[in-house]
């Protein structure tokens, strides 16, 4: 297995080691029972490592899972393969510096997929969209799980609520919105706003919280946290906002009704799916709808008490046994 995220490589490893002999291959150790081959992490000698380890090993391992098409590509062993697409690879939509890799993926993915190789996707938006900007069919949809380490209890509205905003400070996340949306409820409420994560967008956001002095002393920025602290991060903070309305699937939602808080996600998305009756939903890219439910949020504590328990019992739907016995389906088919 090639990895992915933290969360879903930990996750999903950790319970197949319990059914399959796994060997993760990476240029970075996991927290993970399963056996690990560390590769150097060098431009250009890591790709070449890769394919010598292929062609000497090959012949050891029944399924190859690699975690995007451009890696299933370099393996080459099509017989042998799975390929899980986080999302779909579609140049048009993205801007440099991220549509060269967007093509090549592109590339990829339809290369195995004209080649029978089973392409498996993490949502049915996700699919959808496969299908629809890439003519891929997706094999299966598989959902996340949700590590133990993430769940926590029923929530109650502190005084000060803390506004928590998670993902890549990238156009496709929108994190704009979450900050015209404060920017309206700065005078009204009193909270705090902690933004984990980082990107190209970074330098326009501090820009837009400095032409608004109020608003900027509520928000922080916490740069790209370790995954080991992330637990500790939801289990202070009262609301998770997620504004990305193309998201293929959303770990963070998840995550955070894992740990009992109330999310918002935008009216779309795999975000959206995923969250369902659990979440609070708003009009995509719609900042004032989406301020006028975090107000409603912080000044009801019935309601915030109700979405904490809706957000519960949403995650408990979501575990990486459910997840790691479709794989193993899937494996067997190519077995």
């Amino acid at each position: 297995m090639l990895p992915h995220v933290e969360h879903y490589t930990i996750g999903l490893s950790r319970e197949l080691t319990k059914y399959v002999d796994l060997t993760l291959l990476s240029s970075k150790r996991f927290e993970t029972p399963s056996k690990q081959v560390i590769l150097p992490s060098i431009p250009r000698v890591t790709g070449l490592l890769k394919r010598l380890y292929y062609k000497v090993h090959s012949h050891y391992y029944r399924v190859f899972h690699a975690n995007t098409a451009m890696d299933g590509k370099v393996i080459g062993a099509l017989d042998k393969l799975v390929i899980t697409e986080h999302g779909w690879p579609d140049p048009e939509l993205v801007h440099d510096p991220y549509r060269g890799y967007y093509i090549k993926e592109y590339n990829a993915l339809t290369y195995l997929y004209d080649n029978g190789v089973p392409i498996i996707t993490i949502s049915n938006y996700s699919a959808e969209m496969l299908r629809k900007r890439c003519g891929v069919k997706a094999r299966a949809v598989i959902y996340h799980g949700l590590l133990e380490e993430f769940m926590g209890g029923v929530r109650e509205l502190p005084e000060k609520p803390i506004i928590l905003w998670v993902s890549r400070l990238i156009k496709m996340k929108e994190p704009m919105i979450l900050l015209k949306a404060l920017a309206k409820l700065s005078k009204e409420i009193d909270f705090r706003a902690y933004i984990r994560g980082d990107g190209p967008l970074r330098d326009m956001m501090i820009r837009f919280l400095n032409e608004r002095k109020e608003l900027a002393s509520k928000v922080s920025f916490l740069g790209r946290l370790p995954f080991k602290m992330l637990p500790r991060l939801y289990k202070i903070a009262s609301i998770l906002v997620h504004t990305a309305s193309s998201e293929p699937f959303g770990l963070a939602v998840l995550e955070a009704m894992g740990a009992g808080l109330p999310v918002i996600v935008p009216r779309s998305g795999g975000a959206y799916e995923i969250a369902g009756a659990g979440a609070i939903s708003f009009s995509p890219r719609d900042p004032e709808d989406l301020a006028n439910k975090i107000a409603s949020l912080c000044s009801d504590r019935r309601l915030y008490e109700e979405q904490s328990r809706r957000s519960l019992e949403r995650a408990k739907e979501f575990t990486w046994e459910k997840a790691a016995k479709s794989y193993l389906k899937i494996y067997e088919s190519v077995v």
